[in-house]
């Protein structure tokens, strides 16, 4: 493809006018400016993301009704004041994102050790899945984990208090702990 020069731009062969002066010149110094980006922007990807804006705010630029390519003067500085632009509002977006902060955006050991929201509603599901589950157990078995599990007695103490062995209390335990298990499983839809 054939370059020519026109009062101080690029235009391609086959292209006419004014508006495809500038887009020829973006092209023809591309290298250039993209330098000239990443040294604004000191990121060689963040350059690449401005050179793409360039690019596309020139074409739409170029393509707007009254826009008259053949006013601008410089036509270089007039792309470098471009990207310098760019440059400055792609950092004012990445500043203001990293002031916005949401609750996905923090990381698991940042603020509070206090449950979330989320976490007590859950909880509380929760809780009210293992009461019921505890309710539907037979009697010596719900004795057993309410005594286990609520007053913190140990197995032994279980077993003094309800006149079983220690082996029937783990038992019990065990059975109780099963049915509890199997009902959160269902409640959370992971049978």
């Amino acid at each position: 493809m054939r370059i020519v020069l026109i009062r101080g731009g690029v235009m391609r062969s086959g292209q006419r006018g004014p508006a495809s002066d500038l887009t020829g010149l973006l092209e023809a110094h591309y290298e250039d400016l993209r330098r000239f980006a990443a040294r604004k922007a000191r990121s060689a990807s963040l350059a690449d993301d401005v050179m793409q804006d360039a690019w596309l705010k020139l074409s739409d630029l170029t393509r707007a009704p009254g826009f008259d390519g053949a006013a601008v003067r410089n036509p270089l500085s007039y792309l470098r004041r471009i990207i310098a632009n760019l440059v400055v509002d792609r950092q004012r977006q990445a500043a203001a994102q990293a002031r916005r902060v949401t609750p996905g955006d923090l990381p698991l050991d940042a603020g509070s050790d206090a449950p979330s929201a989320f976490q007590v509603l859950a909880g509380r599901q929760e809780i009210a899945v293992v009461q019921a589950a505890i309710a539907e157990l037979p009697d010596k078995c719900r004795q057993v984990i309410l005594l286990y599990r609520g007053h913190d007695l140990t197995m032994q103490q279980v077993a003094d208090r309800l006149g079983i062995s220690p082996r029937t209390v783990e038992n019990h335990l065990a059975k109780a702990m099963s049915h509890c298990r199997r009902r959160l499983k269902e409640a959370h839809g992971d049978e």
